[in-house]
């Protein structure tokens, strides 16, 4: 009779042991290849935000103050109301507002969730050089939620991006309407569009109330009307002769405000040619937002020294902007500090909140090119 074997106790509890060794060491390799995956995907994930954040602002400001063929500071307005709301004051390049509490030699905390405000509780500094004091309404009332708090706030005027220039075919001074070769980019289809006219030499902001059709000349309309952007009067204070340029316009506001995710985020309202504003997210997880603006006070045409948007007197005096953003990677993509982390935009010192998350500061200093020689 044949007696039927099989594993003993002892070797069956060493078979489970060897087991229970091989599978955490295989849970613990994936589980140290998750962490490093998450670790790096979070920093590229975070270059790329802050990296892509700035070339907007970037590409954005280098182009501020071009004006068809002439820039901001030789710009006049037949808007109304013009040079006293942030969306129509073509005759500057750059605006901006400064947050309350910051600035060099200042800090403050992050919070764990972004904290939106508006312009009513003062959390923006009054400009010196700006008829309106605090944020305007057409920003801090957007649908999509007020700017973040402690982040300051960049506007940007110039002709529409990507438009091209139409030329003036016939005109007549003291006329409501004048000729142009082509309708190119001018539109009236969504709402009266806001364009410069200009020579090269000088240009006049003006609100388009109707085009003719193309045969191919288009006749532009600039009747007089009422409401904030449109015509106070039909006549162009200058003159212009034929071969003048014609360019929609355009104002941006670069601010920090929740996300689709409810993080920080940079956004950019668009005027859209003064078919009114319109907000889109850029780049998520950018949590901060700080800006100095670099004046020339000696009429050099060099920067002098940076100030916060609060202390310029003129910004057409503004050669150049320094911007620092913080982004954030996503969340779960780092250990927790010990302690909090603190990180320096400009002179504004801001303390990171304990999180699994991952920051840098990004800094660069941008020339305004229409303003320099």
């Amino acid at each position: 009779m044949i007696r039927a074997r099989g594993f003993s106790l002892v070797e069956l509890m060493v078979a489970i042991t060897l087991a229970m060794i091989v599978t955490a060491g295989v849970i613990s390799v994936f589980i140290g290849s998750r962490s490093a995956f998450e670790a790096t995907s979070g920093t590229a994930a975070l270059t790329d935000g802050g990296r892509f954040a700035i070339g907007f602002i970037s590409n954005s400001v280098r182009s501020a103050g071009y004006m068809s063929c002439t820039t901001a500071a030789n710009v006049q307005s037949t808007l109304n109301p013009a040079g006293t709301a942030l969306p129509f004051s073509f005759n500057q390049a750059i605006g901006g507002f400064e947050a309350v509490g910051t600035g060099p030699n200042t800090a403050y905390a992050l919070a764990a969730a972004p904290v939106a405000s508006d312009s009513t509780t003062g959390d923006w500094a009054a400009n010196a050089s700006a008829a309106i004091a605090g944020l305007d309404s057409a920003i801090s009332t957007l649908p999509t939620g007020a700017p973040v708090r402690n982040n300051d706030v960049l506007v940007v005027r110039s002709t529409l991006r990507n438009a091209q220039s139409v030329y003036v075919s016939a005109i007549t001074d003291g006329s409501s309407s004048f000729t142009v070769n082509q309708q190119g980019p001018l539109s009236v289809s969504t709402g009266p569009q806001l364009a410069v006219i200009s020579d090269c030499a000088k240009g006049v902001v003006f609100q388009i109330n109707g085009l003719g059709a193309p045969t191919p000349n288009v006749v532009v309309t600039h009747n007089g009307s009422g409401g904030a952007g449109g015509n106070s009067t039909p006549i162009f204070p200058v003159s212009f002769s034929p071969g003048s340029q014609v360019t929609p316009v355009d104002t941006v506001v670069y601010f920090i405000a929740p996300g689709a995710d409810t993080d920080g985020a940079l956004w950019v309202s668009d005027l859209n040619a003064g078919t009114g504003f319109t907000a889109t997210e850029l780049v998520p997880d950018i949590e901060a937002m700080q800006i100095l603006y670099g004046v020339d006070t000696n009429k050099t045409q060099n920067v002098a020294n940076y100030v916060t948007a609060d202390q310029v007197i003129d910004f057409n005096a503004v050669m150049s902007i320094k911007i620092a953003l913080l982004a954030a990677s996503a969340p779960g993509s780092a250990n927790p500090p010990a302690v909090a982390n603190t990180y320096n935009l400009l002179g504004t010192t801001v303390t990171a909140p304990i999180d699994r998350r991952s920051r840098q500061v990004f800094e660069e200093t941008i020339a305004v090119r229409n303003a320099l020689p």
